[in-house]
């Protein structure tokens, strides 16, 4: 009789476990957003003349949510809490894989976008998105994930492009203050790599095989390179300094890590090996070579991906820096892994990039452009703070397991 009633107790206890478990996943946090605003402030520097961004890469929400991966989400959450308060960007960049769609139920997987933001909603910080290849599975899709964000109003700065290949791709300008209707200081480019698998699969969890392909597409490539130039005609031809972000590396970054990254040269972890680049090496071609003339003819100044959670580090375009004259690329950034979820024990951290501009010119000629960037770990401390200028690649930097540290 005694024995009856444990186990009667014990199945009372898992059961009300399991409902707070279902409860918790179902009805996240900010589950009524703000109403969309009529107008949205625009991105503009600081009074010091620099605008700063935190990307906050493969955070891979939805886990396991009856189990372990609640814990781990409520990790991910105090680390972007912690990089919020530390760094107090002007953006945050979610470079893909929120979620691990391949966990998630059908009737709450993009609801964990509330759950993500939530952070950048407390700080009054707005964010911005790439999505990846886990954020489309059979129980979740991009358009889904995108209508909650821009359920958020202001504080979301993601956007899509009708008639291109995937759901993210767009820029966003950076403008002196006060003066949204002159001319911008720069631009940020969103890219949406794709993969992952199609939507419309049963109502729990299911790993299918991906089936969308995982590359920026060739209609994506000639939107940039005409948008890039319809933006310089617009403001009278002037060059605009711009980065760029997607979530899994271009073929060009396989071609750097081969190349060789010396910790010395190229500080941060450099663990993923090889680089688990888009598509199977020819497909994203188109987009490597706009990403290069841009170098040239729109000041592309660098690319910042996430996708391989032991990568780190940023390096030269292949071949630069080996003779005089340069200038064939834009520089090749990692972020860091943020997420509690998704592979690896590395610790995690944010990529920080804070971009610099000087003083107004009244000449119209183009606005110079510096690029700072480190990351600022979990523990507090910052590591590989970086110059991406005409030295770096020959600069060299004192390491430990790849990393130094102020």
């Amino acid at each position: 009789m005694a024995l009856s009633v444990t186990a009667s107790l014990l199945f009372a206890l898992i059961t009300a476990y399991s409902l707070i478990s279902l409860l918790t996943t179902t009805l996240p946090p900010n589950t009524k957003p703000p109403p969309p605003t009529p107008s949205q402030p625009p991105l503009t520097l600081s009074p010091s003349h620099t605008f700063k961004l935190a990307l906050f890469s493969d955070l891979h929400y939805g886990e396991q949510e009856s189990s372990w991966g609640i814990d781990q989400d409520a990790n991910s959450t105090r680390l972007l809490h912690h990089i919020l308060s530390a760094e107090n960007p002007d953006l945050a960049v979610l470079n893909g894989d929120l979620i691990t769609g391949e966990n998630t139920f059908r009737h709450n997987s993009s609801a964990y976008v509330h759950r993500i933001v939530a952070p950048m909603v407390d700080t009054q910080t707005p964010w911005a998105s790439t999505y990846g290849n886990h954020d489309s599975k059979a129980n979740l899709r991009r358009e889904d994930m995108l209508r909650v964000e821009r359920g958020y109003g202001a504080l979301s700065y993601t956007r899509t492009t009708a008639g291109l290949e995937g759901i993210t791709n767009y820029y966003l300008l950076i403008y002196r203050p006060g003066r949204r209707k002159g001319r911008p200081v720069g631009v940020l480019w969103f890219f949406d790599s794709r993969g992952g698998g199609s939507y419309g699969g049963g109502s729990g969890p299911a790993d299918e095989e991906d089936d969308i392909p995982n590359w920026v597409g060739p209609g994506t490539a000639r939107w940039f390179r005409d948008e890039a130039s319809a933006l310089r005609a617009r403001y009278g031809g002037v060059l605009l300094p711009s980065v760029a972000f997607v979530h899994i590396p271009p073929t060009v970054f396989l071609a750097a890590q081969r190349r060789g990254i010396d910790p010395a040269l190229f500080p941060g972890v450099n663990e993923d090996v090889p680089v688990a680049a888009q598509g199977t090496g020819r497909e994203d071609g188109g987009f490597v070579d706009v990403l290069r003339e841009e170098r040239i003819r729109g000041g592309l100044h660098s690319v910042f991906v996430g996708h391989d959670h032991g990568n780190a580090w940023c390096a030269l375009w292949p071949g630069d820096g080996e003779d005089e004259t340069g200038g064939r690329g834009p520089f090749l950034c990692f972020g860091r892994h943020t997420g509690y979820g998704g592979y690896g024990d590395w610790t995690r951290g944010s990529r920080i990039v804070r971009l610099r501009f000087g003083d107004e010119k009244g000449d119209g000629s183009a606005d110079e452009m510096e690029v700072e960037t480190w990351v600022r770990m979990e523990g507090g401390q910052v590591v590989t703070r970086v110059m991406l200028n005409q030295t770096y690649g020959r600069d060299r930097y004192p390491t430990a397991n790849g990393e130094f540290h102020e």
